[in-house]
């Protein structure tokens, strides 16, 4: 059994929230930390984790099949059955039939849990596609069931239908004109964006850029761009809104080629949907960011055995090597130095 596997079965009994709702990134981290070639650290770093979490057995009300699965979604008091739904149907076909079947019908709910569906499900993707094991079955049906029993939506089509690029349309995004949620998890921001009544319109006047993995980079520039020069409250969300493209990523190419593009669509949205919940405006950076090799910032990172740090310099690290941009490395710098001074709450 590797590291990984060992990791994901000490971490399986574990729910997927804990606190106020907020989400369990240990199995995402951990194999984040093998793909950072430091696999040494992920026992202690879920054994540190693991005290923060709490034994869980969410139990099955509901049998779901093809009649009641859209009723089901969104559903939390519903996650043992969703669970207990996507290892029944894994057990049954291969997994990237289960994946290709389930991805358009959990996408336009690609905010789940503040997008951490669909990161828990792009890190056990990107695990699976190295090597087949049952632990790593097991964490794919973890990431779908968290990702239907968690579904949101946001307003907007998830299409490109309009003759703005990228860039411009972002420059667009409107501020979310409430405060509500502003302290709270991600769901509850949100969920406040159908008081916004232009951002769906804005976020799908949108042309279609010429390639999807073009546009994916697109999309994780812009997000670490407004992490560094947004006017923002909370440098959290705009760690998501890069993480979140660089998890669907790592799926793509797992999926049948007509979903590419709903993807990159309704990936935008989201990071279209965080910029207008916690950001737009402009600010200049506090101080100018000296940016830090990445063997120095994966580290820092694990030193400081938060998750939030191994993912975010896993992400940019593989978006730079994507589509080359010094900004990854920027934002990664200080995400950590702020994580170690604890001024990522600011």
């Amino acid at each position: 059994m590797t590291v990984l596997d060992e990791a994901l079965t000490y971490l399986q009994d574990c729910g997927p929230e804990w606190g106020p709702g907020v989400s369990n990134h240990g199995p995402m981290a951990a194999e984040a930390l093998v793909r950072l070639g430091r696999p040494e650290a992920v026992g202690r770093f879920v054994g540190n984790y693991r005290k923060m979490l709490y034994r869980d057995a969410p139990v099955r009300s509901l049998t779901i099949d093809e009649t009641n699965w859209q009723a089901a979604l969104g559903n939390m008091r519903l996650l043992g059955d969703w669970n207990f739904f996507f290892r029944t149907r894994l057990a049954e076909r291969p997994w990237k039939e289960v994946l290709a079947h389930w991805w358009p019908r959990l996408l336009p709910g690609l905010p789940a849990g503040g997008g951490h569906g669909v990161i828990r499900t792009g890190h056990a993707v990107r695990a699976l596609a190295e090597k087949e094991t049952p632990e790593r079955v097991n964490e794919l049906a973890l990431g779908l069931g968290y990702w239907a029993a968690r579904y949101q939506e946001v307003p907007g089509s998830g299409r490109f239908l309009g003759r703005h690029d990228l860039p411009d349309t972002w420059n667009r995004v409107p501020r979310l004109h409430t405060r509500q949620g502003i302290g709270e998890i991600f769901r509850i921001r949100l969920e406040a964006l159908y008081l916004q009544p232009d951002f769906g319109e804005i976020v799908d006047d949108v042309r279609r850029p010429d390639d999807v993995d073009g546009a994916l980079s697109v999309i994780t520039r812009l997000a670490a761009q407004a992490y560094l020069t947004d006017d923002h409250e909370k440098y959290m969300g705009f760690v998501h809104a890069l993480t979140v493209p660089a998890a669907v990523r790592l799926v793509l190419g797992h999926l049948p080629a007509e979903q590419h593009w709903p993807t990159a669509a309704t990936t935008w949205q989201f990071t279209a949907a965080i910029r207008s919940a916690y950001g737009t405006g402009h600010r200049e950076p506090a101080a100018p960011v000296t940016p830090v090799g990445y063997e120095t910032l994966i580290d820092r990172a694990v030193a400081t055995g938060d998750p939030h740090a191994i993912k975010y310099v896993e992400a940019c690290r593989r978006e730079d090597e994507q589509s080359a941009d010094p900004i990854y490395a920027v934002v990664a710098t200080d995400w950590i130095r702020r994580m170690e001074d604890g001024t990522w709450v600011e």
